[in-house]
């Protein structure tokens, strides 16, 4: 491609570098081609016309162009105006920034010498743009052109799916605008629907149902041209070149080069070759075909130029070689001799697959039709050239080289890829070996650069040593990596083909620089401090799923060993794991490991572990085994807790439940009975009772009073902990209770049933103070904290609460005039108390004292609500009237009963005014229905000598 090769040359090179170049290297000389007719044969759609001859806008003066349209037009119709005689003023252009100088406008100008002109000002040939005024509109031909023919002398402006657009009207404007549009595409070729230097997709025609084809556009004429006319001649319309093809035949680009070869001669030849390319035979300037361009100095010294069919370069260093087809435009692309390769030093050679080859000063160019073309240079270049090419063990190049670390670099091909670092030389992988080190990350990755070639061990595996450890791929386990210096431990045993097999997992580097991997028959781990061990069936895949190194266990110390009952162990850092087969697998972790040992590990009491170690908070562990369960604790050593005793233990959380350790062996209890101690109580178990905890310091207390064997017996609950800290619990013999501040009291029988039923000393009544104690009536009561609790054979058991506990002893307790309570205490908001005993009821407020309410009285107190009702505390005792009626006051009135009458309240704002007007023995008499409330403010009562009426702002009156 000219432009290409220009572009790469220096910028110095100019025309008067060129003429000189005429005397001091000479050309070897090429005629200039004669016009003669086009045959569709020679078309290139690739190169219609060479940059060359298409921008160079000096090849006729306004005479030739004349001469020349009179020679097309000897003669032109009456009443028309040919070409050779059009005449029309032309305005003046300014210079513009893509590529077209300045334009002198005229007063009626000829049509020769505005071809000349805008051939000059936008350096395009003007013998292009005659073709292209045949071309479009007949025009150079043409006997009779109309001004319609005139206005779209070019076609600029005029799609094939539209009219022409008006502002682009008339001979000048439209030479002018498509030369500058043409210069237009070549200042800005990358922003445009075709382009040179890549394959471009064309259509045949405008029927776009006619289809397209792929054609590389080797330079920038050729480039605009498609552009202008976006349509590729198909093979019948380059048939019949002076004629018509088929439906789908398109002629602009066609007809173009066709016009221009039959009056001017080849679009791309009149080129003189250099004359340093004159050692290339005959032969190879014949596949050249003619040049297409004037040669190209680089800055070297050396030469370069473009021909039909491909480009010739030439050094005094290296000689005269061609570069065609893919490989010579890929090394355009890189710069030709300026780039990456330098100059070529062998001509193309063809490779397999229709592929091709050349090699250069720097390197080579590999191409075939599946995998494009790439470069291989440097040590990767010489190894694959060594090894054959493409012809060779790897096939073709399929990417660009690849920079790797440490100065190094890498290729891949279709059947493997090159490795190459100053320090390690150079090496090929292939296959599964070559795929998996490449996702590794290749030389960057974990393994480093390979060391050596690939081998194959009896095994089958192959593997490939590299900086940081080695491949094996497996035909059935696929490929693995061992690193150094596991690897080194592995070959030692014989690799793959040795006692554990070809790797199934890759390695585990563990944080302290150890390593563990998993082969086809085990697994092996090494450590500084440890040393290579290996940890194989069941006992490798437990270890392996509790993490290996760097789980529980750390690394291993030993090998397997054989343990009672065709078992199984192996000892590692931090613990052993044991194996049988009736009991499975499991661990045993330090310190228990060790004081398991102390008593025999598999072989004694004990027997195998049936689960893992469990590790407390503190440090401390608990473990079962077929025998019992092993505890361990710094602060109490080993204790073993058995039989029922240890299965409720461990139900609790062992350790960390809420016994703690234990801090001794079980012992024996009276009734057949079993307990054992621990850090924060003691477990007690019999064959009536159950099990059942008892914590301290209930527990301490228990012992005091005899324990099991004591009259409390065997406990028949857990102990319950209050919120204060305090215990209480049931035996056999009643409940006890403890508190810090009370210390240990039994409650016993009836009074223990209700005690507990109401929540003991977490409920009303507070911790006991004493003993239960003998009542009047075979009765019994004991003292709380907060009351006490009274039972009779007829009565029942209720609790009287303090204050009331103590106010009711005051008048004589169970032993007075009240008798025993028939109902508990009730509370009320203000923190009064009420409640009926046998002799009445017994209200004692803050304020009001200790008062009794009895008989029908009290029974309607009662009802209405007590202190919390309308009447509040009583005021007073209460009083029989000469009459033998009974009535009391109350803080908000009086309770009247007369056997006449009933009973009735009497509201204290009539109150006041009944009593001081005699009360039962004055003229009203008994109260014949309670106060009523008849509006807001007004109350009434009816009596037995009249009706009482109070008001909020009269008082009481009688009417």
């Amino acid at each position: 491609m000219r432009t290409t090769l220009r572009r790469v040359a220096a910028k110095s090179i100019g025309l008067v570098v060129a003429v000189s170049l005429l005397v001091s290297i000479g050309f070897v000389a090429t005629p200039a081609q004669p016009a003669e007719a086009a045959n569709g044969a020679d078309f290139n759609p690739g190169m219609i016309i060479s940059d060359a001859i298409f921008y160079n806008g000096r090849t006729m003066t306004a005479a030739q162009v004349q001469t020349f349209l009179n020679g097309k037009v000897p003669s032109c119709w009456s009443g028309y105006t040919c070409l050779k005689s059009y005449r029309e003023s032309t305005t003046s252009q300014t210079a513009k920034s893509e590529g077209c100088a300045a334009y002198a406008g005229q007063l009626n100008e000829t049509a020769a010498s505005i071809i000349a002109k805008v051939g000059v000002a936008c350096g395009i040939n003007p013998k292009a743009l005659l073709v292209l005024l045949e071309k479009e509109q007949g025009l150079v031909t043409g006997t009779h052109p109309t001004a319609s023919i005139y206005r779209k002398a070019t076609g600029f402006g005029c799609p094939d799916t539209s009219v022409c657009d008006s502002q682009y009207y008339g001979f000048f404007n439209q030479v002018y605008q498509a030369a500058y549009m043409f210069k237009k595409y070549q200042a800005r070729p990358a922003s445009r629907g075709y382009v040179a230097g890549r394959y471009n997709t064309i259509l045949w025609h405008p029927n776009s149902a006619c289809g397209s084809s792929s054609v590389y556009i080797q330079n920038q004429a050729t480039a605009g041209l498609y552009i202008y006319t976006p349509y590729r001649p198909n093979a019948a319309a380059l048939a019949n070149m002076y004629g018509t093809g088929n439906s789908c035949s398109a002629y602009g680009n066609r007809n173009f080069w066709r016009l221009f070869t039959d009056w001017f001669g080849s679009t791309t030849g009149g080129y003189p070759t250099s004359t340093s390319l004159a050692s290339l035979d005959s032969t190879t300037i014949g596949l050249l075909g003619m040049a297409t361009d004037e040669p190209v100095t680089y800055p070297d010294g050396g030469i370069g130029q473009a021909f039909q069919y491909g480009w010739a370069y030439w050094h005094s260093t290296t000689g005269a070689f061609r570069t065609t087809a893919n490989v010579g435009r890929s090394y355009i692309a890189l710069k030709g001799p300026n780039g990456v390769l330098g100059y070529p030093i062998t001509n193309p050679k063809t490779e397999p697959g229709s592929g091709a080859s050349q090699a250069f000063q720097k390197g080579w160019l590999y191409y075939s039709p599946t995998t494009s073309i790439h470069v291989v240079s440097g040590p990767v270049g010489r190894s694959y050239a060594t090894l054959g090419g493409p012809a060779g063990v790897l096939g073709f190049p399929i990417a660009a080289p690849k920079v790797e670390p440490g100065g190094g670099a890498s290729q891949n091909f279709q059947k493997g890829a090159l490795y190459w670092s100053p320090t390690t030389s150079i090496h090929r992988l292939s296959g599964a070996i070559a795929t998996a080190y490449s996702a590794l990350g290749g030389p960057a990755g974990v393994l480093g650069y390979p060391l050596a070639a690939e081998v194959v061990d009896s095994s089958g595996t192959s593997s490939q040593l590299f900086q940081n450890g080695t491949l094996y791929s497996s035909p059935t386990l696929g490929v693995k990596y061992v690193l150094t210096a596991l690897g080194d431990e592995y070959a030692k045993l014989g690799g793959a083909a040795g006692t554990y097999g070809p790797p199934t997992e890759n390695t585990t580097t563990y944080p302290d620089g150890g390593q563990g991997q998993r082969f086809q028959k085990g697994w092996l781990y090494l450590s500084t401090p440890t040393g290579l061990d290996a940890v194989v069936g069941k006992l490798g895949y437990s270890y392996a799923a509790l993490g290996g190194p760097g789980g529980r266990l750390g690394y291993p110390l030993a090998a397997q060993k054989a343990e009672p009952g065709n078992g199984l162990s192996q000892a590692f850092e931090k613990g052993t794991l044991y194996w049988s087969p009736t009991r499975g697998i499991h661990y045993v972790l330090k310190p228990m490991s060790d004081q398991y040992l102390t008593v025999g590990g598999v072989g004694g009491t004990f027997g195998h572990p049936i689960s893992s170690t469990t590790v407390y908070p503190d440090g401390g562990n608990g473990q079962r085994f077929v025998g019992g369960w092993l505890y361990y604790g710094e602060a109490t050593g080993l204790d073993a807790v058995v039989g029922k005793i240890g299965y409720s233990y461990a139900a609790l959380g062992g350790p960390g439940g809420r016994l703690g350790y234990p801090l001794a062996a079980q012992k024996a209890e009276p009734g057949s009975g079993l307990s054992q101690a621990f850090e924060k109580g003691t477990l007690y178990w019999s064959p009536t009772r159950g099990i059942h905890y008892v914590l301290k310091p209930m527990s301490d207390q228990y012992l005091t009073v005899g324990g099991v064997g004591g009259r409390w017996g065997h406990p028949t609950s857990s102990t319950t902990v209050y919120p204060d800290g305090g215990n209480g619990q049931a035996f056999v013999g009643g409940w006890l209770y403890y508190g810090a501040a009370t210390g240990l009291d039994a409650v016993v029988g009836k009074i223990g049933y209700s005690y507990a039923a109401l929540g003991g000393p977490g409920g009303r009544l507070g911790y006991p103070l004493a003993a239960q104690k003998a009542e009047p009536g075979n009765g019994l009561s004991q003292a709380f904290q907060k009351g006490t609790l009274y039972w009779s054979p007829t009565r029942g058991i209720h609790y009287v609460l303090k204050p009331m506990a103590d106010q009711y002893l005051t008048v004589g307790g169970v032993g007075g005039k009240f008798g025993h309570p028939i109902s508990s205490t009730t509370v009320y908001n203000d923190g009064g108390n009420g409640q009926r005993f046998v002799g009445g009821w017994l209200y004692y407020g803050a304020a009001s004292g200790l008062d009794a309410v009895t008989g029908i009285v009290g029974a309607s107190y009662s009802a209405l609500g007590g202190p919390s009702g309308v009447l509040g505390y009583p005021a007073a005792a209460g009083k029989v009237d000469a009459k033998g009626g009974t009535s009391q006051e109350f803080g908000n009135g009086w309770l009247v009963w007369s056997s006449a009458t009933s009973i009735d309240r009497v509201a204290r704002e009539i109150g006041e005014y009944y009593y001081s007007n005699g009360g039962p023995a004055g003229k009203l008499g008994y109260p014949l229905e309670s106060t009523r409330v008849v509006s807001p403010g007004v109350l009434e009562q009816a009596f037995q000598g009249g009706r009482v009426r109070w008001t909020t702002a009269g008082g009481a009156v009688t009417f």
